[in-house]
């Protein structure tokens, strides 16, 4: 009896490709046995791109925090005007001064100043004055501010009047003549409205100034 040799199978051993570092070819070609002529005819699908993302609408949008949303309408808005509104300079005004109260030797008036322009203009705070003698000299002055009432805001359409307070006495002081005149007599007043340096002239009808010029002003008022 022949003895038959044991037939050896030259076919390749592909135990070797199912490692841990071909699984995931292997799951792409449906198996792990497959030969290297069966894989290079294989075609593997491109993956499918991730989807866009969707548009996000302008109204869902949060503005940033301490930002503030310009809209359509405010982007349209012309600019606000600015004030105008300048300061009532000396040009601008004429002044009076009409009588107040009187007694005991007081005397007091109203020093009005009225806006003979076109503009408006504003008026702010305490002015100045300077008592003229009949021969166009300057006689003694002594102004103080009393503070009531106080500077304030004064807007003058044209037209308008503003007036500061005056206050002074018809008693000799010491060292005044008490048998005539305590001062001379002044013929008008040059009046400096607030924040101006050039003067405008008021007549003064109310005799002597006693205390050597000695008056009191508050602030202009209406």
């Amino acid at each position: 009896m022949t003895s038959r040799r044991p037939t050896i199978s030259r076919r390749p051993f592909r135990a070797g490709w199912c490692t841990a570092g071909a699984l995931l070819l292997a799951a792409a070609v449906s198996g792990c046995g497959a030969s290297s002529g069966e894989l290079s005819g294989m075609s593997i699908p491109p993956a499918e791109p991730p989807p866009a993302p969707e548009p996000v609408s302008a109204t869902a949008q949060e503005p940033e925090t301490g930002s503030t949303p310009v809209t359509e309408d405010d982007a349209e808005q012309p600019a606000r005007p600015t004030d105008e509104t300048t300061r009532c300079h000396t040009s601008m005004l004429s002044g009076t001064v009409e009588e107040g109260d009187a007694g005991a030797g007081q005397r007091y008036a109203e020093l009005v100043l009225r806006n003979s322009s076109g503009q408006t203009c504003t008026l702010y705070g305490y002015g100045g004055l300077e008592l003229i003698g009949q021969d166009g000299a300057p006689l003694p002055t002594d102004l103080e501010r009393v503070p009531n009432p106080g500077p304030a805001l004064i807007t003058l359409s044209p037209g308008e009047t503003a007036s500061a307070t005056l206050h002074w006495t018809a008693v000799p002081h010491g060292g005044e003549p008490v048998d005539q005149p305590c001062q001379p007599t002044p013929a008008r007043l040059a009046v400096i409205p607030p924040d101006e340096t050039d003067s405008l002239r008021v007549d003064w009808p109310f005799g002597p100034v006693c205390g050597f010029g000695s008056m009191d002003g508050t602030a202009y008022h209406q």
